[in-house]
């Protein structure tokens, strides 16, 4: 749950699932091709997240 008040709607949780599926997933393709994705795993406590997005982004920027 993200904390929203309408997290408990399934008709809503549907919606941002289908519209992740048709927007967002198709990135990952795109960016892939141009050597521009880096994939983080986003589970875990957010500063560790947080930790691995500021790792992947100094790593980018030392090969660049």
């Amino acid at each position: 749950k993200s904390g929203r008040s309408d997290d408990g709607n399934e008709d809503v949780i549907r919606d941002r699932i289908a519209e992740y599926k048709e927007k967002t997933v198709p990135l990952k393709d795109y960016y892939n091709a141009q050597d521009k994705f880096y994939p983080i795993g986003g589970s875990g406590r957010m500063n560790e997240i947080s930790e691995r997005i500021c790792r992947t982004i100094e790593r980018t920027i030392q090969v660049v």
